[in-house]
Order: C-alpha cells, then sequence, then structure tokens
C-alpha cells in the first residue's frame, strides 16, 4: 500500500467515529468527556494551522490541577504518559515514539523544551526523561504531534515538540498595579498530597517587571482503583523561579529567567518506573535547572529586522546513592550541562504577490555529560561520559499566496562532534566493555527539513499536508557501540482537513473540527534493540463546539505501528483513545463547571508479555471539576477549583505504564491575589 493510500484509508477509518464511539461508550451510560476551548470554551482546535497542534492556557491549567507537568497533556490525542503519576521518572511518547516505556529515559524523537530552552535526551536506565518541573510555574503548554514545527531545536523530533512557557509579572497585575502576592494552596485525597505556590509580581513602571515563584508539593504513596497501594508513588518536590523583563528602548528588550527544581527521595526503590524491577534501595536526588539571558531588537522602522540574542543554560541531575553498598548503575551521579547561544532573526517581507515570514538562526552549544560512579570520577560503563560539540543552522518561511494558501518550507543543518571523556574499561550486567580513550572523536552531520501547505478551500473548509525528513544524530550514549556516528533517519507524510464554522446549528454557536492522518517510516534505527526499521501509521480527529448555552470537545486517535519491515508489531504505538467532555458556565461566566470521560481501547498489538509493554484491557474513567472565579464582593481575587478524578474508582492499567493509574481523588485548591 503507498503511502498516499494508507493515509486516505486512515482518513477514512477516523470519519467513522461516530460508530467507533457507539463500540466503546455506552451513551446511556456517559454523559460526557474531555476538555475542549474554542470562542467561549476551554480548548481550541487550531485549524488554522497544517501543524497538528494542541494548546493548552493559563485557565485549564488551572482547571485541571495537575500533580505533574505530563498529566497536563493526558487529554491530548496520540500523546501518552510514561509514568506520568509522578515528577520523577516521567516522561510521554507522541504517537509511538519519546520516552521509553519501563526501560531508557528518552529515545531522542521528541522536543521538551521549556521557555525555549531544550531539555535533554539521555538514556538513564529506568530513571525517566526529565518531565520533573512543577506544572503550576506554567502558563501556557504547546504540543506539536509530529515534525511539522520541530527544527528550530532538532532535527530528529519526529513524533513532535512540547513547548511550555512560564508565568510573568504582569500576568497578576492589573492596570496601574506595580505589585501583587499570589498565594495557593491545594490538597488531593489519594495519598494526603498537597500544594503550596507563591508568587510575588512587581513592575514599578512600564519597562521592568519582576516576578519570583516558590512552590512546594508532597504526596504519600497513592491507591489505584481497587485499593491497592502503589508502592513507589510518594514523592517531595520544590520549585523556585525568578524571572524578569526590562525594556531598554521602545524597540529593545533585555529578559532574563532562572528555574529551579528539586525532588529528594530517601529510602526509595532504583527503578523509578517499576518498583518490582529490583528490591534493590537508593536515595535519589532529582534536580533541574533552567537559565536564559536574552537581548531582542525589534525595529520600529523595518519589518526585516527582530533580532534575539539568547545566552541558555540547563543543567539535568539524577544523583543516586546505594543503601546496601552495591555499584555501578546503583551508584552513581548522571550530571547533563548543556550551554548555548541562539541568535535568531523574524523578518516580514513581500515579493511579488507573495508574503513572507522568515525566521533564520544559528545555534552553537556544547553539552557535557558525566556519570560517576561513587567516589571516582569514572564513568559507569552503562552511561559513557564526554562533550557533544554542535552548531546549527535552520530557517523556516511562512509564505502566503493570494488569501487562501499558505506554505511553510523549514531547512536545519546541524554538524556535531561527540568526544568521550573519562570511560574506562569495565563490565555491564556481566560483560566486559572496552575503555574508550580521552579524546576520541565521533563527527556527524545532517540536513533535514519539511514542507508544509495549508490551503482554505471556502471561508470554512481547508485542506492540508506536511512532508517532512529528520535525522536523529546520535547522543553520547551511542559512543560504547557501533552507532557513535550512525543518525536515524525518518520520513513523514500527513494530510487532513478542517472546518471552522459559525452560526451552524443556533446562533451565535461555533464548530470546529479538523481530522489528520499520517505516516512515518524510520531507518538505521539505533535507539531500540533488535530494530532496523519503524513504520508508525493512525490520525487523530478533534472536534470543539460552543454555544451560548454550553461547550463540548470530542477528541479521537488511532496508532498503529510495525517492525523489521513489517514482520513484527512495533509495541511501543499506544493504540486508541477517545475524549470527550460537557460543559457550562454560569453567573457571568464565573462558573465553569464539567464532565470528562476518557476511554482506552485494549491493546494486545504487543510483543511483550510482562512490564509496561503487556497487554491492557480497555477502560473508561470519568472527571467531574468545577471552577469559580467571583469577579465581584468580598471573594473578588479569589479563585476555587474542585475536582474529583477517576470518578467510579476504576482500577485500571494505561497502556505503556509499569503500574496502575491512580484511583479516585478529591482535589481542592484555593488562590488569592492580594
Amino acid at each position: 500500500m503507498t503511502n498516499q493510500t494508507s493515509l486516505l484509508a486512515i482518513c477514512a477509518s477516523l470519519c467513522a467515529s461516530g460508530l467507533w464511539a457507539q463500540d466503546v461508550l455506552d451513551t446511556s451510560d456517559i454523559d460526557v468527556i474531555g476538555t475542549v476551548i474554542i470562542g467561549e470554551s476551554r480548548r481550541g482546535v487550531q485549524t488554522g494551522t497544517a501543524a497538528s497542534r494542541t494548546e493548552i492556557d493559563q485557565d485549564e491549567i488551572e482547571a485541571r490541577q495537575a500533580t505533574t507537568l505530563g498529566q497536563l497533556m493526558d487529554s491530548i490525542p496520540n500523546v501518552s504518559l510514561i509514568n506520568g503519576i509522578l515528577p520523577q521518572g516521567a516522561g510521554i511518547t507522541i504517537r509511538g515514539v519519546g520516552a521509553q516505556a519501563g526501560v531508557y529515559g528518552t529515545d531522542g524523537k521528541i522536543n521538551v523544551v521549556i521557555d525555549g530552552v531544550q531539555s535533554g535526551a539521555e538514556e538513564i536506565y529506568r530513571n525517566g526523561s526529565f518531565l520533573s518541573l512543577e506544572p503550576e510555574l506554567f502558563k501556557e503548554l504547546d504540543v506539536t504531534r509530529g515534525p511539522a514545527d520541530g527544527f528550530r531545536y532538532s532535527g530528529g523530533a519526529v513524533g513532535g515538540t512540547v513547548e511550555a512557557t512560564t508565568k510573568d509579572a504582569r500576568d497578576f497585575l492589573e492596570q496601574g498595579d506595580t505589585f501583587s502576592f499570589r498565594q495557593k494552596l491545594g490538597y488531593e485525597s489519594n495519598g494526603d498530597g498537597l500544594l503550596s505556590t507563591s508568587i510575588l509580581s512587581f513592575a514599578p513602571n512600564d519597562r521592568f517587571d519582576l516576578l519570583a515563584f516558590y512552590g512546594y508539593r508532597t504526596a504519600n504513596d497513592r491507591d489505584d482503583g481497587a485499593g491497592n497501594t502503589l508502592p513507589g508513588t510518594e514523592f517531595r518536590q520544590t520549585s523556585a523561579m525568578l524571572k524578569g523583563n526590562y525594556a531598554l528602548t521602545p524597540a529593545s528588550k533585555l529578559s532574563f529567567a532562572l528555574i529551579r527544581n528539586e525532588i529528594p527521595e530517601r529510602d526509595v526503590f532504583y527503578s523509578a518506573f517499576d518498583p518490582d524491577f529490583s528490591s534493590e534501595k537508593v536515595d535519589r536526588d532529582t534536580e533541574d535547572t533552567t537559565a536564559y539571558v536574552e537581548y531582542n531588537f525589534d525595529s520600529v522602522d523595518s519589518d526585516l529586522i527582530n533580532v534575539t540574542a539568547r545566552l541558555q543554560y540547563k543543567k539535568e541531575e539524577i544523583d543516586i546513592l546505594s543503601l546496601s553498598g552495591a555499584t555501578g548503575i546503583y551508584d552513581a551521579d548522571h550530571q547533563t550541562t548543556t550551554t548555548s547561544l541562539r541568535v535568531t532573526n523574524q523578518a516580514r517581507f513581500n515579493t511579488g504577490a507573495l508574503s513572507h515570514d522568515l525566521l533564520a538562526g544559528i545555534e552553537f552549544g556544547q553539552r557535557v555529560r558525566t556519570s560517576f560512579a561513587a567516589g571516582t570520577t569514572v564513568n559507569d560503563v552503562s552511561a559513557p561520559g564526554g562533550t557533544d560539540d554542535y552548531v546549527a543552522l535552520f530557517l523556516s518561511d511562512e509564505i502566503e499566496i493570494g488569501d487562501r494558501l499558505t506554505m511553510t518550507p523549514q531547512a536545519r543543518y546541524e554538524q556535531q562532534t561527540l568526544t568521550s571523556q573519562d570511560n574506562d574499561a569495565g563490565f555491564s550486567f556481566g560483560r566486559p566493555v572496552p575503555a574508550i580513550a580521552d579524546g576520541t572523536a565521533f563527527k556527524s552531520e545532517a540536513l533535514t527539513g519539511a514542507l508544509s501547505a495549508h490551503y482554505e478551500l471556502t471561508d470554512a473548509v481547508a485542506v492540508f499536508g506536511t512532508v517532512a525528513y529528520n535525522e536523529n544524530l546520535p547522543i553520547l550514549d551511542d559512543i560504547r557501540g557501533s552507532f557513535a556516528t550512525q543518525s536515524e533517519k525518518a520520513r513523514s507524510y500527513e494530510i487532513g482537513m478542517s472546518y471552522d464554522g459559525f452560526d451552524v446549528f443556533a446562533d451565535g454557536d461555533v464548530l470546529k473540527t479538523k481530522l489528520t492522518g499520517f505516516h512515518t517510516h524510520i531507518w538505521d534505527v539505533t535507539t531500540y534493540s533488535g530494530v532496523s526499521d519503524v513504520d508508525l501509521w493512525g490520525g487523530e480527529l478533534e472536534v470543539s463546539y460552543a454555544h451560548p448555552l454550553f461547550y463540548v470537545d470530542a477528541n479521537a486517535a488511532i496508532s498503529r505501528g510495525s517492525q523489521n519491515e513489517g514482520s513484527d508489531f512495533f509495541s511501543r504505538a499506544t493504540g486508541e483513545a477517545a475524549q470527550l467532555t460537557l460543559g457550562k458556565r454560569f453567573m457571568d461566566d464565573q462558573l465553569d463547571v464539567n464532565i470528562e470521560a476518557k476511554h482506552a481501547w485494549g491493546n494486545d498489538r504487543t510483543t511483550s508479555t510482562s512490564g509496561a509493554l503487556a497487554p491492557t484491557d480497555a477502560y473508561t474513567v470519568y472527571t467531574v471539576s468545577s471552577t469559580y472565579k467571583p469577579n465581584s464582593g468580598p471573594l473578588d481575587g479569589v479563585e476555587l477549583s474542585a475536582s474529583v478524578e477517576n470518578l467510579f474508582d476504576r482500577e485500571y492499567r494505561a497502556y505503556g505504564n509499569t503500574r496502575n493509574g491512580i484511583g479516585r481523588t478529591f482535589k481542592l485548591s484555593v488562590a488569592k491575589t492580594f
């Protein structure tokens, strides 16, 4: 079957989603599902772009009361959580790639970007992929499925890109205010979880603003729907941020931020994914530091000049101390430090009938990785150390051709050098591993890119598509093997259609829908053992409806995969899921009440019989939530949120997870800005 034929088949199958849902959800038992925003709803469908993008704004972040950053993304089609109930060791997959369920941290095929600073892509055995940041830090979360928008950060993000934006001081200041203080307290019943965040905002004039954030979150071991304790699910987390902006002139601005996150654990199982993997107990400290200084000059005289220069720093640490005296992976300190300089320019101009929005940039960076065994300056053999020096050029041009057609070519050229440091001989799982001499270097380069098109057939109906080529360059983990200079390659196709209509069923209503089919072929695979090539295909349907009296959101996703020229299942493809939400606002939008359900089909398309990738049964879970924001009276400025997650205390295990999901949980939070 050709790629084009398979994509058409995917789109046709998703068009039958109404029949799909009847097979899965008996409407006599379900009132609603999910969360959407369009018009006056919660989350909108992004119909104006060829990219498969979901945007979660501040209101939805507050309403969801997520315990982890990963839980904020659980409602997005074809996005799956890996160990998402914990901040430590958490990860996500997008369309079947990303965090490696139950084993390594990540496969490098998705970008995770915090305020423009990319997180690392190391494989730290059974200890996660650095999604550990406190969700209360953020005011916006954008998730792009597929490679369309990832070339600014890497050429290998075939799965997609997660971009999180932190809060700013002016988000909490009304007109004329120079100072505010916001305190938030939260409680969740399952595990007796507690939350406290404090935010100071200061803006003495129109040119300068400063925000200081401190957060503390804690929870004991949680229970699943059958009342069984989930061992290893307790945690304590502290977070802090200092962020500011200063307008030097009307055209130039200086910005900076320092973000710090710490998760100390004592006497816990080594595996952050699965406590049954080993009885070995450790003390573990997970720490994340993100910082940047940025200068922007946006010329008031020319649309050709909007220059941004940014110095970035990222430090990710997992320090592990064995309590039994074990060595190797049970007793090592992992540290990855990335320093980079990125310079971009955005230029808007016309060439005849074409209107251009051109972004061009260059980035120089160095990633330094150590995994020192306890009491030594030698890296553990399972986590080689060294440096990754790179330079990248990237280009994106959004071209409007007339009133209806938009073409967006993108390109990225990247050159890297991996250099070994402190990698002595040793043993890994009983096998001898030779040394790699200090200074041994491995050079690689890649030219990648994509072309997207979006065409409006009418004012309401549009078609779109993307063709992309990606290369996932080797990482420092690869220098001990035979893949030190071999990149993974991928070719992706997307095709879809959207509808954006007003006054469709009633005066003042808004209906948005988007249907996307995709096919990705990955070859020269290095990140999965025993796999030479992977094919992924599937689709996503998003529907958002806003009526003056209520709002509805629904989405459905299907993901399939094969490996080794189709000879077997690609077990990491996550199958099918659907969500639906019904919500209503009262009292001039001060009170928002909704009920949400998520259904996942059973998945037996796997070669595994145990662990995270073992077959799973179908399940449906429900959440009821409400948010109250009075705008007058003694409660003016107070925000109250309450919800019940897993309403019927269902016992289930989501595919790709080693643990059962959390049982019924009551959540309550109150916030006040002074």
